[in-house]
């Protein structure tokens, strides 16, 4: 049996993951050893509620299952993942590592955050002559932040040269953030700054579209860089100056060096390599023919997303409506398999939407699905293997991926990404060897469409199970539940047709309690009620479950079914008499029940019509009342 690793990552730093998941697979493949991603969207901007539906894919895994464990620590930082995970990770032996992100007690693998930004600083002063720095970093208590604000101090202090409080931003890592409050802090300036140093690409790049708005240039008017090297920094005009880190070579040797640990070898601590400083355009400098190259591919790529983007979109409207109008569970597997049967180019070839067993028992109830954790069993509602439909079927939570092969001779990589609404756990998405899906965002638009999807059909069979109550009490008899004269017309007469049309014998019956108005007169309406209820149940308990029988009126009752499922139809009028008498007397009633029961058989090849029958099983009825009456003087 081959070994296995979970990977814990957040699904934003999305180009990082680019680089960073190919190197983990280059190195698992090396021993074949299959790696499960377990990957959430937590952000700033989120709900408390959202937030806590994301963390629960950390409740997925049982970690001791596992050889070993990887944290991509420097993503796992939005909602306190990295402690969540350490703590759990202590109270296991199982070998663990984190990546870029120094956790107390785990072995830590990272690049530093000193060198690179001092030799990018060292390069704008001494190569550009800049002096006035404007500042933008990530939150404050961010460790990463700090180092790197450190380090550009330290330079400007080397040249004599220091960082005014007044030009620092915290921009906690993001793009929206930086580009819609940077132009406010912009129109106060005197002046603009000479650089605006960032603590991260995506924040640079919020700061080139801020200042576009604004009318500036960059390099021309101002000089912007970022830190992480990312391929959309090097895709913007201009090439964005960076700091790299070496993230495909830095995720391969983690993955290599949790592999020994797994293999024996000791604990390290912490191992530290150098960031480096990465020339781009926007602090001036020309990368001549690369940069020529660059753009180019930048161009062919900002032609071909917004074309690849408005296809994935109309993939996205295609799960919106395969489950619009859904009025059970098993309607959105047949939904979902035609629709992703015709088209699974963005989730491949293998792939799951593995429900929790709360949400299915939601779509059922008004009540709400788990919160935290899963239930023990997992409902496959749909999936796809080698690029074929599977039926649904049922797994238990510890297995997380359905038809998981222990033995292939393949290395595989498992991508799982929670489903929820809220704090509600709808389940979660699987994915097996398609983590591209991550890069530009793909992967969430994917995942919510779905969980919008599954959200909207479990509001539809509720309706629909609403919607089949009303109908149900309106054709029901409030006091025994029997079909009712709306009943009788709607859906016992159309029965009856239907057994005729088909030229099956059937029967039509009709029972009455006798002397009920004594019963009523002598005892009261409630022992009334009691002998209707008694002969109603007895009349469910008797007849075949096939059969649709009336409360017609009063005390009186209609039964019609098929005469062959019956057999001998003496036995089950008969059948009907002795019950209730016999439960009458078990339950020593004040007055003594009995009942008159009539019928006709309807032969197929017979033209009379349906009240004619019931006419003449009413007069069959009425002879035995008779009769009753006759004996009981």
């Amino acid at each position: 049996m081959k070994k296995k690793v979970a990977v814990f990552t957040n699904g934003w730093s999305d180009d990082y993951l680019d680089f960073a998941l190919e190197g983990i697979k280059r190195r698992a493949s090396e021993d074949n050893i299959d790696v499960f991603i377990f990957l959430d969207y937590t952000s700033y901007d989120k709900t408390p509620e959202d937030i806590s539906g994301e963390l629960n894919i950390l409740n997925l895994p049982v970690l001791s299952d596992f050889d070993g464990i990887l944290l991509m620590g420097n993503t796992l930082n939005n909602a306190g993942e990295n402690q969540i995970l350490r703590e759990k990770l202590l109270k296991t032996e199982v070998p663990s590592l984190c990546l870029e992100y120094v956790l107390d007690g785990i072995n830590c693998i990272r690049t530093e955050n000193i060198n690179g930004m001092k030799e990018l600083m060292e390069h704008l002063i001494s190569v550009h002559g800049m002096k006035d720095v404007f500042w933008i970093g990530g939150p404050g208590d961010n460790e990463d932040s700090r180092d790197r604000y450190q380090a550009v101090k330290d330079v400007m202090q080397e040249h004599g040269l220091s960082l005014d409080p007044e030009k620092c931003f915290d921009g906690s890592w993001s793009y929206a953030i930086v580009e819609e409050q940077l132009p406010d802090i912009i129109v106060k300036m005197k002046k603009l700054p000479d650089v605006f140093v960032c603590a991260n690409d995506s924040m640079a790049l919020g700061a080139c579209a801020a200042l576009d708005k604004a009318g500036y240039e960059v390099p021309g008017d101002v000089v912007v860089t970022g830190f992480d090297n990312l391929m959309s920094g090097n895709h913007f005009s201009p090439i964005l100056t960076s700091v790299d880190r070496g993230w495909n070579e830095r995720s391969y040797q983690a993955m290599d060096s949790l592999i020994e640990l797994m293999n024996g070898g000791e604990n390290f601590g912490d191992k530290v390599y150098h960031s480096t400083f990465d020339k781009g355009e926007s602090c001036g400098c020309s990368l001549g023919d690369e940069g020529i190259r660059i753009q180019k591919e930048a161009r062919k790529s900002a032609f071909q997303v917004p074309i690849e983007r408005t296809i994935f979109d109309w993939h996205l409207i295609e799960i919106d409506e395969s489950v619009a109008n859904v009025k059970t569970p098993e309607d959105i597997h047949t939904s979902f398999s035609g629709m992703w049967e015709k088209s699974h180019v963005y989730e491949g070839n293998d792939f799951y939407i593995c429900l929790d067993r709360s949400f299915i028992d939601s779509m059922e109830g008004s009540e709400k699905c788990i919160t935290e954790g899963y239930s023990d069993t997992i409902d496959i509602i749909y999936g796809m293997k080698d690029g074929k439909t599977v039926p649904r079927t049922t797994i238990s939570v510890n297995d997380i991926v359905p038809g998981y092969d222990p033995d292939s001779v393949h290395t595989d990589m498992y991508l799982m990404v929670p489903l929820h609404m809220g704090a509600e756990s709808f389940g979660y998405y699987v994915s097996k060897n398609k983590f591209s899906i991550i890069k530009d965002f793909y992967l969430n638009s994917l995942t919510r469409h779905i969980t919008t999807g599954l959200a909207r059909a479990r509001q539809n069979i509720r309706l629909e199970k609403l919607n089949r109550i009303l109908a149900d009490i309106s054709v029901r008899d409030e006091l025994t539940g029997l079909y009712n004269r709306m009943g009788y017309e709607k859906i016992v007469i159309p029965y009856l047709d239907e057994l005729r049309n088909n030229k099956h014998k059937s029967v039509i019956m009709v029972a009455d309690i006798n002397r009920m108005k004594v019963i009523n007169d002598e005892f009261g309406h409630l022992q009334g009620d009691t002998a209707i209820k008694i002969v109603a149940n007895v009349i469910k308990s008797t007849v075949p479950g096939s059969w649709k029988a009336v409360r017609y009126g009063g005390d009186e009752y209609v039964i019609i079914g098929e005469y062959d499922i019956a057999g001998d139809i003496e036995s089950v009028k008969i059948g009907i008499i002795d019950k209730a008498r016999r439960v009458s007397e078990d339950l020593n009633l004040p007055f003594r029940l009995s009942v008159s029961v009539g019928y006709v058989i309807i032969e197929p090849e017979n033209a009379l019509g349906n009240e004619e029958y019931f006419r003449m099983a009413d007069e069959a009825m009425y002879e035995m009342k008779q009769e009753a009456h006759r004996k009981e003087q």
